[in-house]
Parts: C-alpha cells; sequence; structure tokens
C-alpha cells in the first residue's frame, strides 16, 4: 500500500459480504431503535497538513488549486467555495480556508446525512456534536484537528498531551464530554447536569452540542458552510489519501 501511495483501506460494498451501504440511501433498519451519537472536530484534516508544515502557508492561488482538485470543481466553483467559507470565516488564512472546507468535505457532511437519515427514520433519536475546541500545540495551527475529541472522551488528556496541551482548561472540558458519553451510554440520551440541554436533531432546527470551554447548544451552526459543501460533487474516497 506504501509503495503505491494509496493510504486508505475501508470497507467496499460488494453486494456479497457487504450488501449495502449501512447510511445510504437510509438509515439502517437493524438499529433503528438504537439512539446515535454523533459528531465531528471543527478542523479535522489539519491532522493531514501537519505532515508538511508548508502547509500552514498557502498562497490564495495554492488554496484554490487544493479545493479544485480536491471537490472536482472548476475555477468559477473553486472561487465560489472560497467565497461562501470567506464570509463565515473572515480571518482565515487561505490554508485555514483549505482545511475548514476540506474537513466538512471529507467528514462533517456525511456525519449531518447520517443523523438527518436516522432522524428521518422516527425510531430513535440522533445527538450531534461539533467539537471546537482548540489545541494550543503546533503554534495554534491545528486548531481542533482528527482524533482531539477522544482524550476528552476518555480522560486521557495528560497522556494525550502531546496533541492537547497542558492548560488547566482541559480537565473541565473532558469532564463535560466525559459526562455526556456516559449518560448516553446508560440511556441513550447524552443530556446531563453539567451540560446546556441537548435537544435531539432534526432538519428543522439541526440542533448541535458545541463542544469548547464555554459549551452550548446551536441550531445549525455554520449553516452558510453546510449548505455552500453540499453544492460540491460527491465526495470520492480515493480523494481521502491524496494532498
Amino acid at each position: 500500500i506504501a509503495a503505491t501511495g494509496i493510504d486508505n483501506c475501508r470497507p467496499v460494498v460488494d453486494g456479497r459480504s457487504l450488501v449495502s451501504h449501512p447510511f445510504d440511501p437510509d438509515a439502517p433498519a437493524v438499529s433503528a431503535k438504537v439512539p446515535l451519537l454523533i459528531g465531528t472536530c471543527e478542523t479535522e484534516t489539519a491532522f493531514d497538513f501537519a505532515l508538511n508544515p508548508k502547509n500552514f502557508a498557502l498562497s490564495a492561488e495554492e488554496s484554490k488549486a487544493r479545493v479544485k482538485f480536491l471537490l472536482g470543481l472548476d475555477d468559477r466553483g473553486a472561487d465560489a467555495m472560497l467565497a461562501a467559507y470567506r464570509r463565515t470565516h473572515p480571518v482565515a488564512t487561505p490554508s485555514e480556508l483549505v482545511i475548514f472546507i476540506f474537513s466538512d468535505y471529507k467528514y462533517r457532511q456525511n456525519d449531518i446525512k447520517a443523523a438527518e437519515r436516522k432522524a428521518a427514520q422516527g425510531a430513535a433519536p440522533a445527538y450531534m456534536y461539533l467539537f471546537t475546541w482548540r489545541t494550543p500545540v503546533l503554534d495554534g495551527n491545528l486548531k481542533t484537528p482528527h482524533t482531539l475529541c477522544i482524550p476528552f472522551v476518555f480522560g486521557t488528556v495528560d497522556v494525550a498531551s502531546g496533541i492537547t496541551g497542558t492548560a488547566p482548561e482541559r480537565y473541565a472540558l473532558s469532564e463535560k464530554v466525559m459526562g455526556a458519553w456516559v449518560a448516553f451510554a446508560r440511556s441513550g440520551n447524552p443530556n446531563h447536569a453539567r451540560l446546556p440541554a441537548w435537544p435531539a436533531y432534526s432538519v428543522a432546527k439541526r440542533t448541535t452540542m458545541i463542544f469548547d470551554n464555554e459549551c452550548k447548544a446551536v441550531d445549525d451552526p455554520a449553516g452558510a458552510d453546510r449548505i455552500a459543501i453540499n453544492s460540491a460533487p460527491t465526495y470520492v474516497a480515493e480523494l481521502a489519501g491524496r494532498r
């Protein structure tokens, strides 16, 4: 795999061993009555960018080229996508815009679709979250990268200080996150006393729990980004290995 430059190993719908996608075109009937807790980190793909520090210093032209390539857009489409995200993130650097865009494209839009389909099924609730707490490591360039939420879920922020840093604020957030996961494991509902009320996800409101130093339930956070990324061609798994 390494010799060919391909780094994607994942299940494939083959019509025999795996006869259908678990969440396409609908939520799976086998788990219809099982609640769903689902979400992402805000800048998932910053983790990939860290492979080369130059990725955090892209020019506007380089950021456009990456958006064109990764999303399969032409010049006009790339300009429109970057402009849409610029409106939501007015002070973002060109590199940060690419990270926001591809994090939504590769990760968040699919989680939102899964929550939508679970909610539409109507048999059990879906609870959506967005982890936005930003790590100070690597001069803050990573922001909220892939896997950052895991040590907060398991209470291992000290073991994972290489990615979380050492600020004492980590502990309070970890207590809130752990409380949500424990409550969900016990009852199928992540609400607990240390969090604001967390309603189940619905297409009408799209309520999402923001996990940060101040946790809050927000209806359709970054909704303009959600609409913009949904206009891009369907994500192709093979692109995940390209930089």
